[in-house]
């Protein structure tokens, strides 16, 4: 597993922590705006993004960073709405959301993963012939 998902997968609790400093904190939010406008969305394209389409070619970088953007701000807005529709909408509610669906993603096996190519065992499998 590669640190980039290890740091997507933290990033969210990262964010969640930050939020013991006082409110106008710079720290606070430069990390929570950083989360939320990067993080959820590119732990959802990257657990998406077949690892062979995956290259260095300039527009396929500033396609992935653009889609990562848009994607992390329409899942704040379907968290946030969410909650508000739900009557339980607070900042620490929304990033903790935010934060659980960042690591799952983050830590989810890829497509084209060797961990994703493997078979699963069937009990047709594990029974001797005879």
């Amino acid at each position: 597993m590669t640190s980039l998902r290890w740091g997507l997968a933290l990033s969210g609790w990262a964010a969640l922590a930050v939020t013991a400093l006082p409110a106008a904190h710079p720290l606070r939010v430069l990390v929570i705006a950083a989360f939320l406008l990067v993080c959820p969305g590119l732990a959802a394209v990257q657990s998406l993004r077949p690892a062979a389409r995956r290259g260095r070619d300039p527009a396929e970088l500033l396609e992935a960073a653009v889609l990562s953007v848009v994607v992390s701000l329409s899942l704040s807005v379907l968290v946030a709405e969410a909650l508000f529709l739900s009557g339980t909408f607070t900042a620490r509610r929304a990033l903790l959301a935010l934060a659980v669906l960042t690591s799952l993603l983050a830590l989810v096996p890829r497509p084209g993963s060797k961990r994703s190519k493997e078979r699963p065992v069937t009990a047709e499998s594990t029974e001797p012939e005879g």
